[in-house]
């Protein structure tokens, strides 16, 4: 049996959708026979979308060529949830996905318009389902601290640094010594990109901007 749906929380949200990009979210959200229309506003332009639900609006930053969809969004509509998704994927946008159904959470981390990983919370236990093998370079590390939504990861950072730390208590507990390896591998990771984005975040040099 089919584990009930009840939410999707997209976080740490970053989507540049072209004009065609757009047509088609707001293509799906229209054949799914969600309501729709738009706001406009001096920093930016509102798309509300209306269902028996709930009714969401979807914040879009005008960019060169297109918009950007950016930040943290709770949604209970299904349709609302397949429409972003696809456009997610899409776009090869980035964001932590949490959904929240009957059965186990699911937290599932996308990059580049893929699931770099997926996890299944069960109360305070977690299992990894599916993930990716990550290769961070030089550049992205660049366009990290050039990127003025620094405070926006450092909560996601430690979010993952206590997930980490869940599974290293587990490896631990089962004496699976390439489990610990791995996880204290990607501790020491996020615990040097933790601390760059902290000192970055109190003081960006002007070179950077």
């Amino acid at each position: 049996m089919q584990n009930h749906f009840h939410q999707a929380e997209y976080c740490d949200m970053n989507l540049v959708l072209g004009k065609t990009d757009l047509e088609q979210f707001i293509g799906q959200l229209a054949s799914g026979g969600v309501s729709l229309y738009w706001k406009d506003r001096s920093e930016d332009v509102v798309l509300v979308a209306t269902t028996g639900i709930e009714k969401k609006e979807f914040h879009f930053q005008p960019a060169e060529g297109g918009f950007v969809l950016k930040g943290s969004v709770v949604l209970q509509d299904k349709r609302l949830v397949n429409a972003l998704q696809y456009t997610l994927i899409r776009t090869k946008g980035h964001a932590v996905v949490k959904q929240i159904s009957e059965g186990p959470i699911l937290i599932s981390k996308f990059h580049n318009g893929e699931a770099l990983q997926i996890m299944e919370l069960h109360g305070p236990r977690k299992k990894i389902v599916y993930e990716k093998p990550i290769r961070i370079t030089s550049d992205d590390v660049i366009r990290a601290f050039k990127s003025r939504e620094i405070e926006q990861r450092i909560p996601v950072l430690k979010l993952e640094m206590d997930y980490e730390l869940v599974t290293l208590s587990d490896a631990l507990e089962a004496n699976d010594q390439d489990a610990v390896r791995d996880a204290k591998i990607r501790l020491e990771e996020l615990r040097r990109e933790l601390m760059l984005c902290e000192a970055f975040d109190q003081d960006i040099p002007e070179v950077l901007h």
